[in-house]
C-alpha cells in the first residue's frame, strides 16, 4: 500500500496545476485512478471491495458506466 500511496503523490505532483479544475471530487478521483492505470497498469494488489475483481482499466470502465447509465 505504501507504493500505491507514493505513486499517487507522484502523480498529483506531476500533473499541471489546472488538471483537476472544474471537476467534482468524485470526478477528480476517477481521473487520478485513470492516470494511475495509464502509468502503472493494473494494480494487482487491489481487490475492489465487495468483489473478486482487481482494479484495472476494465473495472474502472464498468464503475464509470454504472455511475452514468445511458
Amino acid at each position: 500500500m505504501a507504493d500505491v500511496k507514493q505513486r499517487m503523490i507522484d502523480i498529483v505532483n506531476s500533473v499541471p496545476e489546472d488538471y483537476f479544475d472544474g471537476l467534482e471530487p468524485t470526478e477528480m478521483v476517477f481521473k487520478l485512478m485513470m492516470e494511475y492505470i495509464k502509468r502503472y497498469g493494473e494494480d494487482e494488489t487491489t481487490i475492489i471491495p465487495g468483489t473478486d475483481k482487481h482494479f484495472n482499466y476494465e473495472t474502472l470502465k464498468e464503475m464509470l458506466e454504472n455511475k452514468n447509465p445511458n
